[in-house]
């Protein structure tokens, strides 16, 4: 479907065999389950000050890719509607090696989850965060074998541009003072929605006018875009059009409560930050 891997990356750290990155996976997985257990009849951790530090690291590394992003399509002269693999030259290895650091981030970014787990923030392991984090890792590994550069840049800039966002919000909320000015929660999960529809239309454009970008890769692209698409939508739908009726004397259920036009729920990269009081 994809052709030979693209030789460029070769020898790359984690690239050469897919064995770690699903290893990874799994330990992820496992982590969650054996973690809740073991958390079950523990008290839950507060971790402000590394979840601050988490969020700050988060939000540099972000603002590098996007820059690094911009600045390295721009000197290859990128085609926004259709960009090939080889035409820019050292330009392309430039998008890919940025491009690794945003794939090893979604390593990185599994530890969301680990401070759910930790916090004991059950109801924020959703299927759609869970989902998110492992697919995209996965995700991220093929694209790098087999289309490191050319059209695959676009996704990453918009996504570290909203990383950047989001983590701001997170690393912000961590401080009760900063509680009110946190209102555009909402916007964020907009966000979100709008960087998915905006990534399936670019990929979907070099179908429409071809450069040479491997017709399988843009359809395994859009297919997956297209499920997270569905998922957050649906989440969107559920959190803000059918808001949950408070009756008279009953609370709402923990896993749907919205405050302030935001579901405890949230969205996928969360790391346990809400606007309530860290606990």
């Amino acid at each position: 479907m994809f052709g030979p891997r693209d030789s460029r990356v070769r020898g790359w750290f984690m690239l050469d065999s897919y064995l770690p990155t699903f290893s990874l996976t799994v330990l992820y997985l496992l982590s969650i389950w054996l973690g809740n257990k073991y958390m079950r009849n523990r008290a839950a951790f507060s971790l402000r000050g590394i979840l601050t530090l988490y969020n700050l690291g988060i939000t540099l590394l972000s603002a590098y890719t996007l820059a690094e992003l911009i600045l390295s399509s721009w000197e290859g002269g990128y085609n926004l509607q259709c960009q090939d693999l080889t035409s820019a030259g050292e330009a392309d290895i430039r998008v890919a090696k940025v491009l690794w650091w945003y794939y090893f981030s979604k390593l990185i970014e599994f530890l969301d989850t680990i401070f759910f787990v930790l916090r004991k923030k059950s109801s924020q392991i959703t299927f759609l965060h869970v989902y998110h984090h492992a697919s995209m890792f996965n995700i991220w590994w093929c694209v790098l074998n087999w289309i490191p550069c050319g059209q695959s840049f676009f996704g990453p800039t918009l996504n570290s541009f909203i990383h950047i966002l989001m983590y701001t919000y997170y690393g912000l909320s961590v401080f009760p003072s900063m509680h009110k000015y946190l209102w555009w929660k909402k916007y964020l999960t907009q966000a979100q929605l709008v960087q998915f529809v905006l990534t399936v239309t670019h990929t979907m454009s070099a179908a429409a006018r071809p450069c040479g970008f491997p017709s399988g890769c843009l359809i395994f692209q859009s297919s997956y875009m297209l499920t997270l698409v569905i998922l957050f939508l649906n989440f969107y739908v559920q959190t803000y059009w059918k808001k949950p009726m408070k009756k008279d004397g009953e609370e709402p259920h923990a896993g749907k409560e919205v405050k302030n036009g935001f579901s405890k729920a949230y969205f996928t990269a969360t790391n346990g930050i809400t606007a309530k009081k860290a606990q």
